[in-house]
């Protein structure tokens, strides 16, 4: 969005902050605070709304690396092409490292069969994480760099920008922009180098301010608020750094994206949910045989389709088998490997089928505690209040640790798209084939999954257990 205005804003905070200073909090018990909201909206237009950033700029992100295509006949074609290709494999390279990452995470973030519907943003958590290992090292790096699937934060860091640059697109038919932000607090000491290239490979711009007073936490949700067009308004009322923080990570993603064959609303009816708790009424989309081919996939717990959007991302719809449930699906993983390597999923498994849709009009919301699952996929030395390694990016006397980490995440869709959202707080104390002639009836009226991806990035997976 508008760094400028964010700079210049900046030089006027200088002196609030050097006033500031001079008012010294008294830390008992010095807490660090990295604050990582991660967020994937997808809207189709973007309300232009202020930004104002109390804080002094530190060092701001670069515009996206990511270029547009030039004519075949340009001098630039072939760079751009090489480059093009470059980002591709890179970003391919680095997908199998995200679905191990989400399939594990969601296998105990998502478990449990009862009327709340569960959901998060894998790509938003795993963000967040490789943020972190650029702030730690030692140990405490490497332990986040073994979650995150990786064996260097070089590596991490091509990965990262790689992923950031294929999600993004803003051409005026299709939007998907990311934004990051670091916040410091005033009295930190921190390592430049460090704060250069995590606004380099991770996009975050890096500000300092008064962290926890009521002006930088209305400058951190306005901020947030303007990257995803207000549509988290409800939720980013609720953001509140701790006075004693020291670190503070804003990440957003904004996406949007129509259905490739939207459907009519003529064809709604209003029907029933079979719940886990009972039925509920429900407005359901439609799409007939007639008119609806898709690829059918099938296992062991389950059968899905594909949803395909506009922007060449697309939405996964998992239906359990009548005798199982959506945790069965979880465990069995093999789903994770359906939504990101569809081309490989065995063709015995698969067939082009016609198909009766019907999908509940749905817009659920979950608030999520990541800690535990975290911890039991292995992240664990970094919750501990002793031992962990800053030292790359801060000067500390006080052990730095994460204290929690929590997630809000919002999806709806209805007969023109796809609208999702979701943040994450961490924070650390110190060709098309032949009709087919196969129909099947693809009736999602009791609790299912879906699966949000884009570039077979795993952006959201969720349970619907009422719409």
């Amino acid at each position: 969005m508008n760094e400028k205005v964010a700079q210049a804003l900046s030089h006027v905070e200088e002196k609030y902050i050097a006033q500031a200073a001079r008012r010294r909090k008294r830390h008992y018990v010095r807490k660090a605070l990295i604050a990582a909201v991660l967020t994937l909206a997808f809207l189709f237009h973007i309300p232009a709304l202020p930004l104002a950033v109390s804080a002094k700029a530190v060092s701001l992100a670069p515009e996206s690396r990511k270029t547009d295509r030039p004519s075949h006949s340009s001098d630039r074609f072939d760079a751009w092409f090489d480059s093009h290709m470059l980002r591709l494999d890179t970003a391919e390279a680095a997908v199998p490292a995200v679905a191990a990452f989400a399939e594990n995470c969601s296998a105990e973030v998502l478990a449990g069969v009862d009327t709340v519907n569960r959901l998060w943003s894998p790509i938003n958590a795993y963000i967040a994480l490789a943020v972190t290992a650029e702030l730690a090292g030692g140990n405490t790096r490497e332990e986040v760099l073994n979650t995150l699937g990786k064996d260097s934060i070089e590596t991490l860091r091509k990965d990262i920008s790689a992923l950031w640059e294929t999600i993004y697109s803003n051409n005026g038919r299709e939007i998907s922009v990311l934004a990051n932000s670091l916040w410091l607090d005033k009295d930190i000491d921190y390592v430049q180098q460090t704060m250069d290239v995590i606004a380099y490979h991770h996009y975050a711009s890096v500000y300092q301010g008064d962290l926890g007073s009521s002006r930088t936490n209305r400058a951190m949700a306005n901020w947030l608020n303007n990257q995803t067009g207000g549509f988290l308004k409800d939720r980013t009322g609720k953001l509140s750094v701790d006075p004693e923080s020291l670190l503070a990570l804003v990440s957003t993603v904004y996406f949007q994206a129509q259905w490739s064959d939207r459907f009519s609303s003529a064809d709604n009816t209003e029907g029933i949910f079979h719940g886990a708790e009972g039925d509920v009424p429900c407005t359901f989309l439609h799409k007939s045989a007639e008119e609806f081919k898709a690829n059918y996939y099938w296992a062991e717990n389950y059968g899905a389709i594909q949803l395909f959007l506009k922007n060449g991302s697309m939405m996964w719809l998992i239906l359990p088998d009548e005798d199982k449930t959506t945790d069965d699906v979880l465990r069995s993983g093999d789903y994770m490997d359906m939504i990101t390597r569809s081309e490989d999923f065995p063709a015995e498994n698969r067939e082009y089928m016609k198909v009766n849709l019907s999908l509940p009009k749905f817009d659920v919301s979950a608030s999520t505690d990541l800690k535990e699952p975290l911890r039991r996929t292995g992240l664990t030395e970094l919750f501990e209040p002793l031992g962990n390694d800053f030292s790359p990016s801060i000067v500390s006397e006080y052990p730095v640790y994460l204290d929690s980490i929590n997630q809000d995440t919002r999806v709806s869709i209805d007969e023109e798209g796809v609208t999702a959202a979701s943040y994450v707080l961490l924070q650390f104390g110190a060709g098309a084939a032949a009709p087919p002639e196969e129909i099947i009836d693809f009736v999602l009226d009791r609790p299912f999954l879906f699966a949000i991806t884009s570039s077979d990035i795993p952006l959201f997976v969720g349970t619907v257990n009422t719409p």
